[in-house]
């Protein structure tokens, strides 16, 4: 069930933004594992924020930004469960936080570009 490469988008992030998005996935990662349906896109998703966040650790001066290629399945999966986060936080949390979740979710939005996905 591998998608063709067109489907590929690259999503740009703070770096901020990214090591947030990166904390919060990584703490419903196996939550979201355990759903067979999801299970493959999961674990290729944790295997990309991985990787972006070796790339981070290597370089001696941190980027201000990341970019990183999610499949356009892959990005809305993502975006709703940031939603679905920021649904859930308490509007007194930090500022700063909300700021970057928001910016996730309009990055992972293709940059307020909807892509024209049918689903079936």
């Amino acid at each position: 069930m591998t998608e063709p490469m067109q489907n590929v988008q690259p999503v740009t992030l703070s770096s901020q933004a990214f090591l947030l998005l990166c904390r919060l996935y990584d703490g419903c990662y196996d939550e979201l594992k355990q759903n067979e349906q999801v299970h493959e896109l999961v674990e290729s998703i944790g295997d990309i924020l991985l990787a972006g966040v070796e790339t981070l650790e290597k370089q001696e001066t941190k980027p201000k930004n990341i970019t990183f290629p999610l499949t356009v399945q892959q990005a809305f999966f993502l975006r709703r469960l940031v939603i679905e986060l920021l649904a859930q936080s308490p509007t007194d949390k930090e500022d700063r936080t909300i700021q970057w979740l928001q910016e996730c979710v309009t990055a992972l939005a293709g940059g307020g570009v909807q892509p024209d996905v049918k689903h079936s």
